[in-house]
């Protein structure tokens, strides 16, 4: 149930290993099995951040429960800025606490 949202301006050349890492950090971070992970990604997206269009990046992390926003929020920022090269502070970050009522899998919604 977690989802994990990553939209680059620069191309990642090694898209099914950065996907694999995302995933393991997700449910390391939200103590959930990885296997109700999804992580997609979104590179070459043509972004402007802070007046210029150098490489940044956006990410988009979804969860029913299971956020700390203050505690995840520095090392997301540099597990990305490692992955992918891209400094930290080019680097926003949208958390959602999601209610289980508003999120379905296999046909049911989880609450």
């Amino acid at each position: 149930m977690p989802l994990l949202s990553v939209s680059t301006s620069i191309e990642i050349n090694e898209k099914n290993l950065f996907l694999k890492n995302c995933s393991q950090l997700v449910s390391k971070l939200t103590n959930k099995p990885e296997q109700y992970v999804m992580v997609r990604l979104f590179d070459q997206t043509p972004s402007y951040f802070a007046m210029d269009q150098s490489p940044s990046c956006f990410v988009d992390f979804k969860s029913i429960g299971s956020l700390n926003p203050s505690q995840m929020s520095k090392e997301i920022s540099t597990f990305i800025s490692n992955q992918i090269g891209i400094p930290i502070n080019r680097i926003y970050i949208c958390f959602e606490d999601i209610n289980a009522s508003n999120w379905s899998w296999n046909g049911k919604t989880f609450g």
